[in-house]
């Protein structure tokens, strides 16, 4: 693919991240089992002029309370409960706290060496490596964090500092949560970070899933997604003894059907027994996998429908509670939308006269599937296709998804970065990717003026709903 076209892609997906679904494939990009990481150099020549400005949050309300003692009054910061806090703190003051480009809420009780302050950091495109970013450096090079020194929160990778006055973590992609107290605090510092709870401490949403159950003592780590012919995309929970859940979604060829789905969890997931078996509902399959000297672990693995699959793995020591974490996944309600969808992304205007036609098809691809809707009023016709997929963002799947499309990179005539094709038939298009989902608007040429305005009214899901 050109560097151009390559170059657009990457600006239409920041431009429209307001739009989407934050982008599960800007979580972190496997390639087999090993990072790249050839960028290191050039990122830590970048952020090292940054790092002074970007360490300390940005308070835009500050009110001295005089250190009057009086009953701690306990809040919750934007959506974290605060669990523990020393007495005689008095009523917090709740503040706006930015830093390291993540938006933030803070809350500080006392002053001085009395103070307590709780700061809770939401990334609304979902990038791990936020904690890093709140202290001003980048994920994977230490050298741009002077001072900082590791440590853990409940499992989970942190930085405090030798005075042990302050605790910054992620307690996932996209939440980032800090604890700074002053000098009588201090022995109180991991109390109070231990008693830091989400309001949905399982992770919340996962490709379609709502996770209502994990079992005590385990801790989300980061989301994934491996690239390669073959793409998926995990969540994973671990804690003591090696225990430790995962559940995967498998999209495009390799989920066609349940046996196709049960061939790729044996090439790439070490699955080696198998018993049929229907999960939720739907064809599927009771399973084993390690072996050969590796730990065993339990399996569920499922065809939701053709073009998706889940996966859903326990170590030994969890096989009990396999069967409640795949009862307690629960699918999404798609959001509401005005107007007309293809796969829950809302098609806000067509043309005068144009009508549904019944049915909706699926395309297959090596790491994505598809699904198109199409209007007609017998001699103008409208498609949009919705595409979804592990491998979005990379460059192996556009050039099969567009294949036989005359394409050409610019920015259409909507607010919109894309990228306009024309096909063998002469019908036009506008090709545009978002956080998780791309968008194909295609036309009949009588409607080729309409094509613009019909683009820059795809509505693509909300960042609460995360398909």
């Amino acid at each position: 693919m050109p560097n151009v076209e390559q170059e657009l892609r990457l600006a239409m997906v920041e431009e429209t991240s307001a739009l989407g679904v934050p982008p599960g494939l800007a979580h972190r990009v496997v390639q087999g089992a090993k990072r790249d990481r050839r960028a290191r150099t050039a990122a830590v020549a970048l952020v090292a002029a940054a790092v002074l400005a970007a360490a300390v949050p940005s308070y835009l309300v500050v009110t001295d309370r005089g250190g009057v003692a009086s009953p701690t009054q306990a809040v919750g910061v934007d959506g974290v409960k605060v669990g523990y806090l020393p007495a005689g703190l008095g009523a917090p003051v709740v503040e706006r706290a930015d830093a390291g480009g993540l938006r933030g809420t803070g809350a500080t009780w006392g002053t001085g060496d009395d103070l307590v302050r709780v700061t809770v950091y939401r990334d609304a495109t979902f990038h791990i490596g936020g904690a890093e970013r709140v202290l001003g450096g980048v994920r994977g090079t230490p050298e741009t964090l002077p001072g900082a020194l590791v440590a853990k929160v409940r499992g989970r990778g942190a930085f405090t500092r030798a005075e042990g006055d302050d605790l910054v973590w992620e307690e996932w992609p996209g939440l980032v949560l800090r604890v700074t107290v002053g000098a009588r605090h201090r022995d109180a510092l991991r109390r109070i970070a231990d008693g830091l709870v989400p309001r949905d401490p399982t992770g919340g949403l996962f490709q379609g899933l709502r996770v209502t159950y994990v079992p005590p003592g385990l801790h989300l780590k980061d989301l994934s997604t491996a690239v390669d012919p073959t793409g998926w995309t995990e969540i994973e929970w671990s804690g003591d003894d090696g225990a430790s859940i995962r559940i995967l979604a498998v999209r495009g060829v390799s989920a066609a059907d349940a046996e196709t789905l049960l061939t790729w969890a044996r090439v790439r997931q070490n699955l080696y027994t198998a018993t049929p078996e229907k999960v939720r509902g739907r064809p599927g399959y009771r399973a084993d996998g390690g072996g050969q000297g590796a730990s065993y672990s339990r399996m569920r693995l499922w065809l939701e429908r053709p073009g998706l699959g889940y996966v859903v793995e326990v170590n030994e020591g969890l096989a009990t509670t396999l069967d409640r974490i795949v009862k307690g996944l629960v699918p999404i309600e798609p959001p509401s939308t005005s107007g007309d969808a293809v796969d829950d992304v809302a098609v806000a205007y067509l043309p005068p006269g144009l009508r549904r036609v019944a049915g909706e098809t699926t395309r297959l691809g090596r790491g994505w599937s598809a699904k198109a809707g199409r209007w007609s009023d017998g001699a103008r016709d409208v498609e949009v296709t919705v595409v979804r997929g592990a491998v979005l963002h990379s460059s192996q799947w556009v050039d099969e998804f567009l294949r036989g499309e005359k394409r050409e990179s610019a920015r259409t005539g909507a607010p919109l970065m894309g990228i306009r094709t024309t096909d063998p038939d002469g019908h036009r298009g506008i090709f545009f990717e978002s956080a998780e989902v791309a968008v194909h608007v295609k036309v009949d040429p009588a409607l080729a003026g309409e094509l613009d305005r019909i683009a820059a009214k795809i509505r693509v899901p909300p960042p609460s709903y995360r398909p």
